[in-house]
């Protein structure tokens, strides 16, 4: 049930995200200068799972977080190339060692310095703080300094050239100190950051409400006086929506409905490569994915192409990779090692000790695209004899379900990628993730992750990231599908809208055409 919504109304596809560069967010679309002023109604179908960054799990988070906080690192829209957010720059004084240089005069939205104290304090929580789930992203750090009044000094326990672009994610959303001592437990119902828009009251599964932060660093900016999210879990409803003018953006557009966006009067409907890439997450703490000749079946069992046609309409790319074609981290000749082969794939469950069948359980998200892509796989898995009980929730609960009480077999799911390739393979591949159901280490790749991190030159990461793919493709760690176009639909009226190959569009800086 959806009632009239006041003000502008943006409706985000499943797994969307939020981000981008800050200093590099001038719309792209301008046919006129930006405008002060206005409401954006955000239609979000994900509900945040949590919105203190440390404890936020979801792809489609994001979108719910990037207004509220502002990143230390920003980003290029095309190239994902760092550039300068809530530090200025940034450089190794050795391999081993980073020094933050800060944007001086910026303070939280409650007056709070942002400073090295408050970098320091951040950095700090998001690694030792048990609700934290991105302290993985920051493993190879050893400790965090206050080497001046705006300048950090990250040591690191071995070189990472990773860490930069790390920080353009969540474990760089700074948040106020002050309000974190505060609220303790409670800090995620009253969220405090350095972003554009000031948190003004939250109703679980219903909706966000943020306020223009008239404080704000970024001079003349936010041009929007409000944004509401609104959650509910019907596409349907979005498009229909915007079919109405009742919405005027869809984010992460379902795949199914580009030809329904396109013939819509008043509509551009833009895509662009992302690093969103369909897969399923294998639980390994127990029988029968414990088994890697399992693993592999599953695998094969899959016919990426015909997914691809009858799921993605053609408009995705089949993979095997963690990475999508094209991607400076990838390697082409990893593309197509889970070829399709039903013989293989009932050959090696037998091998598995399965040859008269296997019974599996698996989740999936609770949206239309995500649900139709693993009834595509189950009826797939099914001609090769895995039956797969299927069963469906909303995102916090399928996290709950499948990485903490690791309850059932698979989970799949889009992955929407990370800022830097080496946080992707760790994110998915790396035994203390939480993203890594049974916290299996693959043999070799603690050494292959560590190599990758450490590489310094463009080449030498693309090497040690192939090696990392490889043995994902071994030992099947996280079973990737399709590598997916981010869609976006958007009214003639909005601005300022910029595609980016991260797959996730900021929404604090667009404005409206009177």
């Amino acid at each position: 049930m959806r009632t009239k919504l006041a003000g502008l109304v943006l409706v985000v596809g499943l797994a969307t995200a939020a981000c981008g560069s800050n200093d590099s967010a001038a719309p792209a679309d301008l046919s006129a200068a930006p405008k002060a002023g206005g409401s954006l109604t955000v239609a979000d179908p994900l509900v945040p799972s949590s919105l203190d960054p440390i404890a936020s799990f979801g792809g489609g988070d994001h979108m719910s977080l990037y207004p509220i906080y502002d990143r230390l690192v920003n980003f290029d829209a095309k190239t994902l190339k760092p550039e300068p957010g809530l530090a200025t720059s940034w450089k190794f004084s050795d391999p081993k060692t980073l020094v933050l240089a800060l944007r001086d005069g910026v303070k939280f939205q409650d007056g709070t310095p942002v400073n090295a104290d408050a970098v320091k304090f951040n950095l700090d929580r998001a690694i030792n703080d048990k609700t934290s789930k991105i302290a993985s992203d920051l493993a190879t750090v050893d400790s965090v300094k206050v080497t001046g009044p705006v300048e950090a000094t990250i040591h690191l326990k071995q070189p990472d050239a990773s860490i930069v672009l790390t920080l353009a994610d969540r474990a760089g959303m700074m948040a106020s100190p002050t309000a974190v001592k505060k609220w303790g437990a409670d800090y995620s119902r009253h969220p405090v950051g350095a972003g554009a828009y000031v948190f003004d009251k939250y109703a679980a599964n219903d909706q966000l409400v943020v306020q223009k932060n008239k404080d704000y660093w970024q001079a003349g900016r936010p041009y929007l006086n409000t944004i509401t999210f609104k959650y509910f879990a019907d596409q349907q409803t979005a498009n229909n929506a915007l079919q109405a003018h009742q919405a005027d953006v869809v984010l992460n557009a379902d795949l199914a409905d580009v030809s329904t966006l396109k013939a819509m009067s008043g509509v551009k409907v833009l895509s662009a490569p992302s690093l969103l890439t369909g897969g399923c997450y294998i639980n390994f703490s127990r029988a029968p994915f414990n088994n890697v000749d399992a693993r592999h079946a599953l695998a094969v069992a899959i016919d990426r192409k015909a997914l691809n046609k009858s799921y993605a309409f053609g408009l995705a790319e089949p993979t095997s990779s963690i990475f999508p074609k094209g991607y400076w981290a990838a390697d082409a000749k990893l593309d197509d090692t889970f070829a399709y082969d039903p013989d293989k794939a009932r050959d090696l469950l037998a091998k598995a000790g399965h040859s008269g069948g296997l019974k599996i359980t698996g989740l999936a998200f609770q949206d239309t695209g995500e649900v139709r892509r693993a009834e595509i796989i189950q009826e797939q898995l099914k001609k090769v004899g895995i039956d797969m009980k299927l069963e469906v929730f909303d995102a916090a609960t399928v996290a709950k379900k499948f990485f903490t009480d690791k309850a059932y077999d698979i989970a799949c799911a889009s992955w929407s990628g990370r800022p830097d390739p080496s946080q992707t393979a760790g994110s998915l591949l790396s035994s203390t993730s939480f993203y890594n159901a049974g916290a299996y280490a693959a043999p070799g790749m603690p050494e292959a992750l560590s190599a990758a991190a450490a590489a310094q030159t463009d080449a030498d990461r693309v090497a040690a990231l192939s090696k990392v793919v490889d043995l994902n493709q071994q030992s099947v760690v996280w079973l990737p599908l399709l590598s997916e176009p981010n869609v976006t639909a958007a009214s003639d009226k909005v601005q300022g809208i910029d595609p980016n190959l991260y797959g996730k569009i900021d929404v604090s800086f667009l404005s409206l055409i009177s």
